[in-house]
């Protein structure tokens, strides 16, 4: 049976995860300068409208989505654990978004540092949600 208390702890945690991260790389990126080099026709204005809307769709993509899926396979397959949820976090990293950034990479040309500090965000955060997930599935 899923368990939806399971799955709103899940939510909370990943989310106030996704949060931090999502603070802390923005903070980061920006000490860094990292979009330096990129013409300004191409980043968007950073701003709080700019974080909510990202944090919301990578709310969505990142904790929401993969909390369903995770429930769900629960029920099927043995899947729990830290273990369980890195290994989840790097298959879909892995097939999902290096594929689609290094095609990216391909046909436009931005920085190499600028990528790499993107992906280098995005396997944070995955990472950690998932991690999240698989922990709290296993308590």
């Amino acid at each position: 049976m899923i368990s939806l208390e399971l799955m709103l702890y899940c939510l909370v945690a990943g989310g106030a995860y996704l949060l931090l991260i999502s603070f802390l790389l923005e903070m980061i990126g920006r000490g860094l300068k990292i979009s330096r080099g990129i013409p300004a026709e191409l980043l968007e204005s950073p701003g709080w409208t700019w974080f909510a809307i990202n944090y919301i769709m990578e709310l969505l993509f990142f904790v929401f989505i993969p909390t369903m899926a995770y429930s769900f396979l629960y029920l099927i397959l043995p899947l729990s654990g830290v273990r369980a949820g890195m290994a989840g976090a790097l298959f879909a990293f892995t097939l999902g978004v290096v594929p689609a950034l290094m095609g990216l990479a391909v046909r436009l040309k931005l920085s190499m540092p600028y990528l790499l500090y993107f992906l280098l965000g995005l396997l944070l955060k995955l990472g950690g949600a998932m991690t999240i997930i698989g922990y709290l599935y296993s308590l």
